[in-house]
């Protein structure tokens, strides 16, 4: 082996150690970079010559450089957008043009369009609606700030009371028994033993209190009747509370103070109430309203608890993103609906996606085509709302 030779192989390992540490520079440099994956330097020999029957090294080269894909360490951060996914797969954004990138790094914004995108402005993809939706129409992800969450019709209540075992009849008479029976309020509870009000929501989300009238009538049993506003009704007086219960309304309770649910009248309907104010006409029905958990013992009167199903319409004030990358709007009027489904691709070689800055990648022929799907489906890995 010649001099010439001897320095050759050297400097080949010059060479390929200089660009070795130029990979490891690179990789320090982007410690703090969200999404960034590391590049690790492989080495190969060069071929051997045979000299005088001895096989002779020719020094090292840098055979490739590979990415190999590792999980990142979470770091936890105080914006629901800011996303990380746990396990496989890459965020899709893309261009003005159309062009679609991948991505782990998930530092998300709102622009001032409403498009989840990235520092670069890039948008965020996913399919419109909630968890399965994941075979619909891939598109950016963009939250309306002017949404509102229709009302909800009132159709159920459930009431659940004690009424005083030791409660006397009342010694005035309550009004009439029968629909369209108006009286003044005060009229009304002074023939009652107790009262109580459930707020109700009409078909255009506004607020109506319906007043649940009790009167005993005679050793565990007692009568209700249930009146509204009559000024919100059509026809109806202001300062007057109109029945509109179906007459007969009775609760029987065995000695033991439980509810007699089969000697009772529990299933009166309400309604159909023609609200004033132009809203459809509301009916509940028998079998939706229920006195379930009602007894009576001797204790003061009272309501356990009050449930219905109605609800006024909200507008947006917030979102939430879960882990399989559903984003659910929040409503003014505590209603929840899914918007989104944030998308993810996967590659059949995620080492073989081509870097292009910017922590984004594209695909090439040694990564395969994108498969694309939703989080936590088809090998995918989970996301986590504020952490990158």
């Amino acid at each position: 082996m010649s001099i010439t030779s001897a320095l050759y192989t050297g400097v080949s390992s010059l060479l390929s150690f200089g660009h070795s540490m130029s990979v490891i520079g690179n990789n320090v440099a982007n410690v703090n970079t969200v999404g960034f994956k590391a590049s690790r330097a492989e080495f190969a020999d060069l071929l051997s010559t045979v000299d005088e029957g001895l096989e002779i090294g020719r020094g090292v080269n840098l055979a490739a450089v590979s990415r190999p894909f590792l999980q990142g360490a979470l770091q936890v951060t105080e914006s629901i957008t800011d996303l990380a996914i746990q396990g496989s797969g890459l965020f899709i954004v893309k261009d003005s043009s159309g062009s679609s990138f991948y991505t782990r790094a998930g530092q998300f914004t709102l622009d001032e369009n409403g498009n989840l995108a990235n520092p670069e402005g890039l948008t965020v993809q996913g399919f419109q609606g909630g968890a399965g939706t994941s075979g619909g129409q891939l598109g950016d992800i963009t939250i309306d700030r002017t949404l509102v969450l229709p009302a909800v019709v009132t159709t159920t209540i459930g009431l659940a009371a004690n009424l005083d075992a030791a409660a006397s009849v009342p010694t005035a008479a309550l009004p009439v028994d029968a629909v369209g029976t108006e009286e003044t309020k005060a009229n009304w509870v002074a023939a009652s033993n107790f009262s109580t009000v459930v707020t109700v929501f009409d078909s255009l989300g506004e607020a109506h209190d319906l007043t649940f009238l009790f009167r005993k009538s005679a050793a565990n049993e007692w009568s209700y009747r249930v009146g509204a506003n009559a000024g919100e009704i059509t026809g109806g007086t202001a300062g007057q509370l109109r029945q509109v219960s179906a007459p007969g309304g009775r609760l029987a309770f065995n000695d033991d103070g439980s509810l007699n649910s089969a000697g009772s009248t529990t299933i009166t309907q309400i309604g159909a109430i023609a609200w004033a104010n132009g809203a459809s006409s509301q009916t509940i029905t028998a079998a939706n309203v229920q006195f379930a958990g009602t007894t009576q013992f001797a204790l003061p009167s009272s309501v356990r608890s009050l449930s219905q199903d109605g609800a006024e319409s909200g507008s947006l004030i917030g979102i939430e993103i879960d882990d399989e990358g559903v984003i659910s709007g929040q409503f003014s009027n505590s209603g929840i609906m899914d918007l989104y489904q944030i998308a993810l691709a996967d590659f059949s070689s995620e080492e073989g996606l081509e870097a292009l800055g910017d922590s984004l990648f594209t695909q090439s022929l040694d990564s395969g085509v994108a498969q694309i799907g939703a989080s936590g489906t088809n090998g995918l890995g989970t996301m986590v709302s504020g952490a990158v």
